[in-house]
């Protein structure tokens, strides 16, 4: 009996491994979680947004059965290749881990060594008031870029290693392994949990595509099972910790982020003044001078040594007070009969609410958005994949588009919120470019899910783990949005050819 509900268990998970199922499932499960959750959002989800992503899904799901057509048509006839050899397997896993190994430590020195700020200082800050992005003057090496370009090959290698671990021996099992530190440091450096929270799911959506293949949910050996166990426990703590350090943080900070902003306004307000005078490639650094880094960390320091605000057990008002300023939102009056029962703290409180909170209130972004829709102009990529904006503003510094983009966002009240898959969508391509982006979204779905069902190739299977943790992060931000995934994107493109390439070249005629 046991066997059999084990069984019907498995089963159930290897369902999930479906896109169109999951996408289904997964914005049903959101629809539901705020219209009764713990956390009440006025009004939602509105007639507008169940509008909206009911539109959003039919036009996924109508691509995803054109893109598994494309695949049965046009390349399940092709499936006459010879398998990887293991020679080819090790030697791509440990390349891929090695540049994601050695892109994370650039990354590392330059924002450590050589950016001239207190990097912990400097990222915690930005989280606090993420506008002085453009107040302070750090330094930025090639070696930054560089590590840019490698270290998402980190997230491929473990993924490619959970694929295909029975085959993946000896330094390249260790490398792989070892690339765990990429998300890991890349979340520690900008004081983030995202990268981190994005590759437990691709560990997680790659253990749904082994059960679609008959195979256990990891690789034997390599104590996997426990490994994964205990990233997932440190992650729980680290998240925890680092939203209440955060807060004590931009608390104590308070003072000189007002200070920060004010220099900047007048900054802006001068930079204004000239611009008639100044040519139009003038970089808009140079028309005020920016706060160095050395007087940043001296700043930090003098407000770091003096004595902490004095701090008081949260009672269920402040709870609610916070909420109801910072979010817009209240407790439903169940959760605030608990609270104030004593069954459950505070401080357990806010860590619950403040995580539902932050995987749910992307369904109320939409809504907002679709208000605002006029306010907006399209972003082309810059809104959702991470790395456009500071490369805009170190490259192309003259130009105002992430400045008119923050603009927006501002002026609609979602700026540092999360928009889910469909909001991000329409602010960077629009109503005609957010159907085709939904629909390549969707095409892809199809063509990895057949592919990795009906064919030996592991671009598929790569392609399909990222779609699913796409999909399952969807509420939260669009499939080029989360982490840098736009990198992971390439780099799983890219390491799915280099295993392909050989198999086709190798195929019988």
């Amino acid at each position: 009996m046991s066997g059999n509900l084990q069984q019907r268990r498995i089963a159930l998970l290897g369902v999930l491994a479906s896109p169109a199922i999951l996408m289904t499932a997964i914005w049903l499960g959101v629809l539901l979680a705020v219209a009764f959750g713990p956390i009440d959002y006025p009004g939602q989800p509105s007639a507008a947004v169940l509008s909206l992503v009911a539109i959003g899904l039919m036009i996924f799901l109508l691509f995803y059965q054109g893109g598994k057509l494309v695949f049965d048509r046009w390349f399940v006839n092709q499936n006459a290749l010879s398998q990887i050899s293991a020679q080819t397997l090790n030697s791509v896993t440990s390349a891929v881990s090695l540049l994601g190994i050695v892109g994370i430590a650039l990354v590392v020195i330059d924002r450590t060594l050589l950016s001239g700020v207190s990097n912990g200082n400097y990222a915690e800050l930005l989280r606090c008031a993420p506008g002085l992005v453009d107040t302070v003057a750090i330094k930025r090496t090639p070696l930054l870029y560089g590590g840019y370009v490698m270290f998402s090959f980190g997230f491929v290698s473990v993924v490619l290693f959970l694929l295909k671990g029975e085959e993946i021996r000896g330094w390249a099992a260790a490398l792989a392994q070892i690339s765990i530190v990429c998300p890991v440091a890349y979340a520690l450096l900008y004081s983030g949990r995202m990268p981190i929270l994005f590759v437990l799911v691709l560990v997680a959506m790659a253990m749904l595509v082994r059960l679609t293949q008959g195979r256990t949910l990891l690789p034997r050996g390599h104590y996997l099972l426990l490994k994964t166990a205990i990233a997932v426990a440190l992650f729980a703590v680290y998240s925890s910790a680092i939203w209440f350090t955060r807060q004590s943080f931009c608390i104590q900070m308070s003072p000189l982020i007002t200070e920060l902003q004010q220099e900047k306004v007048r900054r802006d307000t001068v930079a204004a003044a000239q611009e008639p005078a100044a040519p139009k490639e003038t970089p808009r650094s140079e028309a005020g001078e920016l706060i160095s880094a050395a007087e940043l960390n001296k700043r930090v320091a003098q407000v770091q040594a003096l004595p902490p605000p004095e701090s008081r057990p949260s009672s269920t008002g402040a709870i609610l007070a916070m909420m109801l300023e910072a979010w817009n939102v209240k407790p439903r009056g169940y959760v605030a009969s608990v609270i104030e029962s004593g069954r459950v703290s505070a401080h357990e409180a806010m860590i619950g609410l403040s995580t539902y909170f932050y995987l749910t209130h992307g369904v109320r972004t939409i809504d907002i958005v679709w208000k605002s829709r006029d306010k907006f102009t399209p972003q082309w990529g810059v809104y959702e994949v991470g790395v456009l904006s500071p490369l805009l503003r170190v490259f192309v510094p003259a130009s105002d588009q992430v400045a008119v983009m923050e603009a927006e966002l501002r002026a609609a009240l979602i700026y540092g919120f999360f928009p889910s898959a469909w909001a991000a969508a329409f602010i960077d391509f629009g109503f005609i470019g957010a159907v085709i982006y939904v629909s390549i979204w969707g095409a892809v779905a199809g063509w990895s899910a057949a592919g990795s069902r009906y064919s030996g190739r592991m671009t598929p299977r790569l392609l399909l783990v990222f779609v699913l943790a796409s999909i399952l992060l969807s509420p939260v931000q669009g499939p080029l949005g989360m982490a840098n995934s736009a990198l992971v994107l390439i780099s799983m493109l890219a390491t799915g050819l280099m295993l392909d390439l050989p198999k086709l070249q190798a195929r019988p005629e």
